[in-house]
């Protein structure tokens, strides 16, 4: 008999494609996979990830949200589920901004654009979480941001729509 996986979302070898929820309100994009156990612990304190550990702790799941290192991988096929997008660090801001068809906009953390249309998404953006500037205050005040657009309430990523 085949071992059962330790995670909810097993963690793809190379980084990609994203990781967490299939039908994401809320994008993550976060370059530095290096830094995703410091973004995961901060999700799981907003609500959004089952453990404060990283990818691979036993029982970790994201809710309503999803981690990408390149949001043009998956974006075809997370359109019509995605409402927001939390861009860290100034490249993935542009990529984020670019793979939208939004309006370019200088980076600056804590900005937002919003789309418009039918189903608007709002970017948002925050320092790379491996600047020593980010502080966890500053992160929460992000994905608070971002789970505000997205309509994901705290506790496994309800829906506030």
């Amino acid at each position: 008999m085949a071992a059962m996986p330790t995670t909810a979302h097993p963690a793809p070898e190379d980084g990609s494609p994203g990781y967490g929820d299939a039908f994401p309100k809320l994008l993550l994009v976060a370059p530095a996979t290096a830094t995703h156990s410091r973004l995961l612990h901060s999700l799981h304190l907003a609500g959004v990830a089952a453990r404060p550990g990283g990818r691979d702790a036993t029982g970790q799941k994201l809710f309503g949200a999803r981690i990408v290192t390149d949001p043009a991988s998956e974006w075809e096929s997370l359109r019509p589920l995605v409402r927001a997008v939390v861009a860290f660090g100034a490249d993935a801001w542009d990529a984020s901004l670019r793979v939208l068809a939004l309006e370019e906009a200088e980076f600056t953390h804590g900005e937002s654009v919003a789309g418009t249309g039918d189903r608007p998404v709002t970017v948002v953006a925050c320092l790379g979480l491996d600047d020593a500037a980010l502080t966890d205050a500053m992160l929460a005040d992000v994905l608070a941001t971002g789970q505000r657009a997205a309509g994901l309430s705290w506790g496994c990523g309800g829906s506030a729509r």
